[in-house]
């Protein structure tokens, strides 16, 4: 793919995102107001598609074992990695860890990835395997940290004002209706790293994916009828999931001259050295060539997810940060991945 070329398939990208964010800062469009377009493209759209294509996959071209392999190991190697600068370099404490490693290593599958594969390929299939492992591996580690050391609180005191899009795709902090929270103590260790890990497998992404997998292994037929309906609403999900990541850039009010030191090597090691490191791995110790290739380091080169946000909220662990890391992430990865498909596509 010619870098003009590529520049001219990532023109509706931007052009989605860009409205978004000039909606939001003209405030034509509130930025509180966004989270209808979030939910509906986290909680229906995006499923819709990843279901309807799933169904349909060749499943044994979608499942790329030694390509899914080499991902997983480097992911793995770069979580520790991250962690061990992370404690040397800044902190110890063992919730701020795995939220740093979040950051570096996890990317942005439902709001960036998905509609990028579709505006790039035509297709996000690709996508499914690396997010039904990044929700059930890595998501799952983060959230066993979180809770074997603290216990979530309400995430936004009443009254306090929510980032744009802050509560869509991921788990949403609740209080019993009955009263406060109950004592740490009386919570089981147990329950709340069960209620964690039911949280993150739960989401509609992962529920339509795994929904299209076992009907796809059943050879299930599905009514036609309905599968061009699943179509219909899927064709919205990338320009409604980037317009509504667009208005959460735009208002987020987060400022670049405020940017810390910190969030610049957790930027660069997210957008530059991770995926470099996929890029080396898969090309030069699991032989990876071809489509796979370029689809490995994109997915690698997205940006922070926006769950490290709502991780962040939830267990009230450096939420600013966070907030900054998926805003300043999300603008770099967009420069950045013209550069990324020249370079896999002329190696």
């Amino acid at each position: 793919m010619e870098a003009l070329a590529v520049f001219e398939k990532l023109v509706p990208v931007a052009l989605a995102l860009g409205g978004g964010v000039f909606f939001a800062r003209r405030s034509v469009v509130s930025a509180a107001g966004s989270k209808a377009f979030a939910d509906f493209a986290f909680l229906f759209a995006v499923p819709c598609y990843l279901f309807a294509n799933i169904y349909r996959s060749d499943l044994g071209a979608l499942f790329a074992w030694p390509a899914l392999g080499g991902y997983a190991v480097t992911a793995g190697v770069a979580m520790v990695v991250v962690g061990v600068l992370a404690w040397l370099t800044t902190t110890r404490e063992p919730r701020q860890l795995a939220l740093r490693i979040m950051a570096a290593v996890q990317v942005n599958t439902a709001y960036f990835a998905v509609p990028v594969f579709i505006m790039l390929f035509g297709d996000a299939a690709p996508v499914f395997p690396i997010l039904l492992f990044q929700v059930c591996v890595l998501t799952l580690v983060v959230l066993a940290i979180m809770e074997l050391n603290g216990v979530p609180v309400k995430a936004v005191p009443a009254g306090q004002a929510v980032p744009a899009a802050a509560g869509a795709g991921g788990p949403r902090p609740t209080q019993p209706a009955g009263g406060p929270a109950p004592p740490p103590r009386t919570r089981s260790l147990r329950g709340r790293v069960g209620r964690a890990v039911w949280g993150s497998l739960n989401t509609p992404v992962v529920v339509a994916c795994n929904a299209g997998l076992l009907l796809n292994l059943l050879a299930f037929r599905m009514p036609e009828p309905l599968l061009d309906g699943f179509d219909f609403v899927g064709a919205a999900a990338a320009p409604i999931a980037l317009f509504a990541l667009g208005l959460y850039l735009g208002g987020s009010g987060i400022s670049v001259r405020h940017t810390t030191g910190e969030e610049i090597w957790l930027i660069a090691v997210k957008c530059l050295l991770f995926p470099f490191a996929v890029w080396l791995a898969a090309e030069h110790v699991f032989g990876i060539h071809g489509p796979w290739l370029t689809y490995l380091v994109l997915i690698a080169a997205m940006p922070a997810p926006q769950n490290l946000f709502i991780v962040a909220q939830r267990y009230r662990v450096d939420v600013e940060m966070s907030a900054a890391l998926v805003v300043k992430s999300s603008v770099a990865a967009l420069l950045l991945l013209p550069l990324w498909i020249h370079w896999t596509q002329s190696g």
